[in-house]
């Protein structure tokens, strides 16, 4: 389970270009101090002749010289130093400043893949997905209660302010959220607004409905002709935050109930937060799905259930007149 060749290309066309920006940054910081200290250049390149004389040496058997050539390389590492400090930086200072000291931006340590390749696909999926999306359509801002029946505004602004909360203080560590309730409530409002505020912290957010989840789960599966290979197991599993939204109103099948629950669960697994909406109450949801998987929801999400009269319906009604 992987990525599309496209992201893996610009993940290794970043990686590539973050090592030479560091490499010419490093070489151009190198060379402003040799030209401020051209006497650091000279005792380089006499230090490696000694390095050169000493291996002579030894060869030969000269050992009063070998001990000459030391002491003399002793001498210019000190006048060296000696060099740097005045300058007040140090050798290792002009060394390049790697995105990551670990793998020095290549992607790899030791033939292992490098966490920050990870992340790097990650976020590229993510933002090649979420380009298409309506992520940017809704915001906490533009959430109006005044819509709401007034028996039920003050549940409705205990769920605008937890979601609010939720966005803003979201992490890895973060639970998730089962929103239910009829349509137009503004179930899809609230996750979109959750969405924008944790893809502005630099996370990686999938929003998708069931239906196009399921469907390019069942291309990807079954290898059909114009695959998304933007959207692929992988993705769906390791994105910091997944946005389900109208669950239920996908095609039921064998294959969708499994692979919704597959999804669901191997991120459980991982700790990673999951947000899933849907206008099926819980006992639609077992119905449709299973005993198992509704409790499997309802034991790692906390559940918000919304109530009101549909909001779409009435801004038409307000258009029209």
């Amino acid at each position: 389970m992987g990525y599309s060749k496209s992201v893996y290309d610009r993940a290794q066309r970043i990686l590539d270009q973050r090592r030479l920006d560091a490499k010419r940054d490093s070489q151009m910081r190198t060379e402003a101090f040799l030209s401020a200290h051209p006497r650091a250049m000279e005792i380089e390149n006499e230090l490696t002749h000694t390095f050169t004389a000493i291996a002579r040496a030894m060869m030969a058997g000269e050992k009063e010289k070998i001990l000459s050539i030391k002491e003399k390389n002793l001498s210019l590492q000190a006048e060296l130093r000696g060099i740097y400090a005045a300058a007040g930086v140090t050798p290792e200072e002009l060394k390049p400043r790697y995105t990551c000291m670990k793998c020095h931006d290549r992607g790899n340590v030791d033939g292992v893949e490098c966490s920050c390749r990870r992340e790097l696909l990650k976020q590229i999926a993510c933002d090649d997905l979420n380009r298409r999306s309506p992520l940017s359509l809704s915001d906490f801002d533009s959430f109006e209660l005044h819509y709401y029946p007034e028996q039920f505004r003050r549940k409705m602004s205990n769920i605008y302010n937890f979601c609010k909360g939720y966005a803003q203080n979201f992490s890895e560590y973060s639970d998730g959220i089962l929103m239910t309730g009829g349509t137009g409530l503004g179930k899809t409002h609230l996750a979109l607004a959750i969405a924008n505020e944790v893809t502005k912290k630099g996370m990686g957010v999938v929003y998708i409905s069931a239906p196009e989840m399921v469907s390019a789960l069942e291309e990807y599966q079954f290898g059909r002709e114009g695959v998304r290979r933007d959207i692929t197991p992988s993705l769906l599993t390791e994105c910091d935050l997944l946005i389900i939204d109208d669950l239920g109103t996908e095609f039921a099948t064998n294959f969708s109930r499994s692979s919704v629950y597959s999804v669901f669960n191997s991120r459980i697994s991982r700790g990673k937060p999951t947000i899933i909406s849907t206008n099926l109450s819980l006992k639609e949801l077992e119905q449709a799905y299973s005993d198992r998987f509704v409790s499997r929801v309802t034991g790692y999400c906390r559940r918000l259930h919304f109530e009101g009269n549909d909001i779409r319906i009435q801004k038409k009604l307000e258009r029209i007149k």
